[in-house]
């Protein structure tokens, strides 16, 4: 049977974050025979300070995302579903579940072994996302070990995202002491400093391939972006970030000097809104793609994981920029107003025709405010937008012909508009 033909033009540079992944999880898998503390995570916590006490995490979240996107979460739904998880909550919160359970599980000759990961020595979680806390809230009783908490306030204003810097910043003071008692060691902070210095570096080569995608045509898809996270996500701090964006920002401006686009005869330039939808990143790129539509910009790639003035990290002073980060994520995460403002930069910078939102089923804070954030974002530039149903981890929630036949028509009123001016 022959393979269809790609449309869109995939980085080669994206091919090799797979084979970083899977190295990330056998590393964590040997976490135990390699006599390392291991830690399980909720939200988005501060790897740096795990990173600079050698400690082996996991990022559950992340984790759901990677096995739904290698369709591996079907056993762990089910295990989620005997103990009377509902479908409705967060599905990364249900994969979490499985996660737990098999780590509980005294038979598992029957599970493939990606899927194993050891059980943890604490765990951590960070407010900015409710659902995943109270998940860490239930899995830590269960497992009966330590955990930590990080607390980030919803902001509404500068005033009240300065105040917020300063509270997250004194909880990750006494998350140091934490760190020191589970471990028996000093913290760190010289290599804390080092694990910084890779951040700032890796968060700016990732911000100036983003901003090459403003050219026309856009050598990349937010798809792209997606696929690229693992590296300033998990790997984040480490030399293998840096050594990856440097390749990812050579062939993105190898694309650029030779007017290579992501999609062929690019048409529409399109902004992606909420999370990925992990099992479909392939099918959804190529069906867009066949119309000459690039999702090219989207909030979570767009805003988070350092992409708010990376220049301005300062190693010398670790904490004040994971707090900030923190803070400003949760900004993003809980101001309709604000976030309707940097997207609206999103759409000037890269001349987006039109939004595609991502409604969630299972995510409620990144679907917080879409049908205003349309309205506004049309009233100000004149740019529509459709609203998808979907989820980044469960199947079951999402329809191919009801997506496609959504698309199809949003792209028939881009078209029309793109004819009238």
């Amino acid at each position: 049977m022959t393979q269809p033909v790609r449309l869109v033009r995939r980085l080669e540079t994206a091919t090799q974050v797979k084979g970083l992944m899977k190295r990330y999880y056998e590393g964590l898998r040997r976490g135990r025979e390699d006599d390392k503390t291991v830690a399980w995570t909720y939200g988005p916590v501060p790897f740096e300070l795990l990173r600079a006490m050698d400690i082996r995490f996991e990022h559950l979240e992340s984790y759901g995302a990677y096995l739904a996107a290698r369709q591996g979460q079907e056993h762990l739904k089910e295990l989620s579903n005997r103990v009377g998880y509902s479908p409705d909550i967060c599905s990364y919160a249900r994969l979490t579940q499985g996660v737990h359970m098999l780590a509980e599980s005294k038979d598992t000759t029957q599970v493939r072994p990606e899927l194993l990961v050891p059980k943890p020595d604490f765990m951590l979680a960070v407010t900015s996302c409710h659902l995943m806390a109270n998940t860490y809230d239930f899995q830590r009783r269960a497992l009966k070990v330590p955990g930590f908490v990080i607390d980030v306030p919803f902001t509404k204003s500068m005033s009240d995202f300065k105040r917020s810097v300063a509270h997250v910043k004194r909880q990750l003071e006494d998350f140091i002491v934490f760190l020191e008692e589970m471990t028996g060691r000093a913290f760190d902070y010289d290599r804390l400093r080092e694990i910084m210095v890779k951040v700032r570096e890796a968060a700016m080569l990732r911000v100036e391939c983003m901003k090459l995608s403003q050219r026309t045509p856009s050598p990349m898809t937010i798809f792209d972006h997606f696929i690229c996270l693992g590296p300033m996500h998990v790997w984040r701090g480490t030399t293998e970030s840096v050594e990856y964006f440097k390749a990812l920002k050579a062939e993105v401006e190898e694309r650029v000097t030779n007017k290579i686009g992501a999609v062929p005869d690019e048409k529409y330039r399109l902004y992606w809104d909420n999370l990925p939808i992990w099992f479909k990143v392939g099918r959804l790129s190529e069906k867009l793609g066949s119309a000459g539509a690039n999702l090219i910009a989207g909030i979570y790639t767009h805003c988070f994981f350092y992409s708010h003035e990376p220049e301005k990290i300062d190693p010398d002073h670790p904490l004040d920029a994971i707090a900030e980060e923190l803070a400003y994520i949760t900004m993003v995460f809980s101001n309709v107003e604000y976030r309707t403002d940097m997207i609206q930069k999103l759409c000037e910078d890269y001349r987006i025709n039109g939004l595609v939102m991502h409604s969630s089923r299972t995510c409620q804070p990144m679907d917080i405010g879409q049908m205003d954030i349309i309205n506004s974002i049309e009233k100000r530039l004149g740019i529509p937008g459709v609203v998808i149903d979907g989820d980044p981890t469960d199947p079951s929630y999402y329809s191919d012909a009801q997506t496609e036949t959504r698309l199809e028509a949003f792209l028939e009123v881009l078209q029309a508009r793109k004819k009238a001016a």
